[in-house]
This record gives C-alpha cells, sequence and structure tokens, in this order.
C-alpha cells in the first residue's frame, strides 16, 4: 500500500524528530558517560575502593551502573539519528566502524596499558571494559553494514546511472513494443536504440562495428538520417536530387576532429547505455581483485601489520612509564591481521568502486 503524499510527509517528519533528539541528547550524553567512566578508571575511585565504608562502595557501584546503563542507551539513540539524519552519507558508515572497532577490539589493551594492569580483577573496571565493548559493537556493526550497503549501491547506481543526456526521437513506443532481448554487451545494432529503416544505411551495421568505434551513428550523425529518411525515394529524381545537393549520395569527411567526435559520443544515450553495460561488467570484477591483491601481497601485508603493533607496544609502554606493558598488541597478531585486512577489504572496494564510476562515466574511458 502506497502512502498518500500527507502521510509521507507526516512520516518524514517523524523520522526527523527521532534523529533530532537521538542526536540532540544522545551524542552529549554518551560523550559525558565515556568522560565519567574514564574518570572513574584514572581517578581515585578505584585505587581508594578497599578503604572505602560500604554506604561509599555502594554509592560508586551504583553511579558507575547509571552511567554504563545510560552509554548503551544514549550510544543507541545517537547512532539510530545518526543513521536517519546521514543516511546517505559515506563517511558515516565508515566513521562508524573506525569508532566501533577502536573501542571494540583496543580498549582492553589500551587501557590496561595506561593503568599498568593495576585493576585486572576488578569488578568495577571489568563492567567499564564490558561497556566500552558493548559501546564499540553498537557503533561497529551499522558502520560495516552501512560501508556494504555503500558498495553494493554503487555497483547498483553505477548500473542504472543515466550520466549521459536522453534524447527523444518519437518512436520510443514503437522501441517499447519491438522487444530484443539484451545481450550481456550488446552492439549499438542490438539495442532498443536500433531502428529498422535506419539500419539498412547504418555505416555501423554494414562494417559491423559499433557507432563508438567509428565516432558516427544514427544518434549522432545527420547524413545517417537523411539517408535513412530519403532511400524510400531513391528512385524519385526529386529526392536524388536532394540526395545528390546535400553530398549524401557518396562518401564524405564531416570535417570533424577526434576530440569533436569523441564529445559527441559522451551525449549519445546509445554510448551511455555502452558505458552502463562496462560498469556492469567490470564492477563484479573488483571482488576477486580485491581479494587476489591481499592474496598476493598477504605476507607483506602480515608483516607491516607486525611492525605497527610492535610500535604501539612501545609508544603504551611509553604512556605507561614502564619498559614493558601488561596488555602487548602483537601477541593478538594474526587477530589484529585479520581484522586490518577485513577493513582494508571493505575500504579498498569502495574506493576501487567509485574510481571505476569516476572512469567510465565521469572520463568516459
Amino acid at each position: 500500500m502506497r502512502l498518500s503524499a500527507r502521510r509521507r510527509s507526516q512520516f518524514i517528519g517523524f523520522l526527523a524528530t527521532i534523529s533530532g533528539i537521538g542526536m540532540k541528547y544522545g551524542i552529549p550524553l554518551t560523550l559525558l558517560s565515556i568522560v565519567y567512566l574514564l574518570f572513574v578508571i584514572f581517578g581515585p575511585h578505584l585505587r581508594s575502593m578497599p578503604k572505602m565504608t560500604p554506604q561509599n562502595l555502594a554509592y560508586l557501584e551504583h553511579s558507575v551502573s547509571v552511567a554504563r546503563t545510560l552509554l548503551i542507551a544514549s550510544s543507541i539513540a545517537a547512532v539510530l539519528g545518526l543513521i536517519i539524519r546521514f543516511f546517505y552519507e559515506e563517511v558515516l558508515g565508515q566513521g562508524l566502524a573506525l569508532l566501533g572497532g577502536l573501542f571494540f577490539f583496543f580498549t582492553p589493551a589500551i587501557l590496561g596499558d595506561l593503568t599498568m594492569g593495576a585493576f585486572k580483577t576488578n569488578p568495577i573496571y571489568q563492567s567499564i571494559i564490558n561497556t566500552f565493548g558493548m559501546f564499540g559493537l553498537i557503533c561497529l556493526l551499522p558502520g560495516v553494514d552501512l560501508i556494504m550497503r555503500d558498495a553494493a549501491m554503487r555497483i547498483w547506481n553505477g548500473i542504472n546511472l543515466q550520466k549521459i543526456m536522453e534524447r527523444g526521437w518519437g518512436d520510443e513506443q514503437e522501441r517499447v513494443k519491438k522487444f530484443r532481448k539484451p545481450k550481456m554487451y550488446a552492439k549499438c545494432w542490438d539495442m532498443a536504440f536500433c531502428r529498422d529503416f535506419v539500419r539498412n544505411v547504418c555505416p555501423a551495421w554494414k562494417k559491423k562495428k559499433p557507432c563508438w568505434r567509428l565516432k558516427s551513428g544514427c544518434y549522432c550523425d545527420e547524413g545517417t538520417v537523411m539517408r535513412a529518411l530519403t532511400v524510400e525515394g531513391k528512385d524519385n529524381p526529386h529526392l536524388r536530387g536532394i540526395l545528390h545537393s546535400l553530398g549524401l549520395d557518396k562518401a564524405r569527411s564531416d570535417g570533424l576532429s577526434g576530440a569533436q567526435k569523441r564529445a559527441r559520443c559522451r551525449r549519445c544515450s546509445i554510448y551511455a547505455e555502452h558505458q552502463r553495460q562496462k560498469y556492469r561488467l567490470s564492477s563484479p570484477m573488483m571482488f576477486p581483485a580485491v581479494g587476489l591483491l591481499f592474496l598476493v601481497f598477504y605476507n607483506q601485508i602480515s608483516t607491516w601489520i607486525g611492525v605497527v603493533l610492535e610500535r604501539a607496544d612501545h609508544f603504551m609502554s611509553f604512556l605507561a612509564y614502564q619498559p614493558g606493558t601488561v596488555y602487548s598488541f602483537a601477541h593478538e597478531k594474526n587477530i589484529l591481521t585479520i581484522l586490518t585486512l577485513v577493513w582494508l577489504g571493505i575500504m579498498i572496494l569502495s574506493y576501487a568502486l567509485r574510481g571505476l564510476e569516476y572512469l567510465i562515466f565521469e572520463m568516459q574511458v
């Protein structure tokens, strides 16, 4: 059932209100909750727990519990509001995935090194770490989903993209009735644009080369159309005189340079369909191409990731003021390598599809 214009407007207004509330209150409350929980970790509270009275300890546990619940609830509201407001922004998925990955995968190691492992067995500390991980998951899952959505939409929109001007010739209904089964990589005479009365005089059809190869066809060369219009009266002296006066009864040069012919192709509906077919065939190849790229350079990428993790360990040792770190990134090299490869694969695939779209539809390669 389709919504009426009034219902649709009300629904859009409702979504705008929900997203506004989520962003207005969710983001500040999320930031305040994170700041408070970090203050609990790095402040005097956890260190003074053994000396606390039961009342103070219960108050601390209650405050941390409220902050944890508030962080989860406000982060859900904030992420939901951001998704509704910026649903079609590619940077949103990338930002959420990056923030979520940071909190979900790296919070235990980073906070463990900064606190020098002093609170490993502290239940309040562990509950805060778990909450940070849950917050990371709330950001990570929608972020990855949006990135995959963007990649899928880029392929779909590229296939159906209308980047080049369409022109009507008055026979659109006739061409719809005369259905041609589409081919995987059709020539111009296999497309719905081709008309029978033009085909007999079309140079592309006669030479069995598509019009974008010859830079001349029925949608850009008026001579071809004129010959098609007068071919029925070829035995009529009057029409033969018109063809002769226009120079259409013999081969002639149109005087256009190669650049001018290419510019003419870029405005042609047939060439637009050709480019869409090219993108339809090329875009799925990006997936195995990225996989093959990682397969070939896996060892080198793994080495680079290992170097980065070792330097991260040294940096955390510097921040913790001790030569050895409690948590080592290098110990999690295998899982971090896989996660990094997945992240790089998604990012490279997204930008590869964007580059392919630019080459085919903007540069007209």
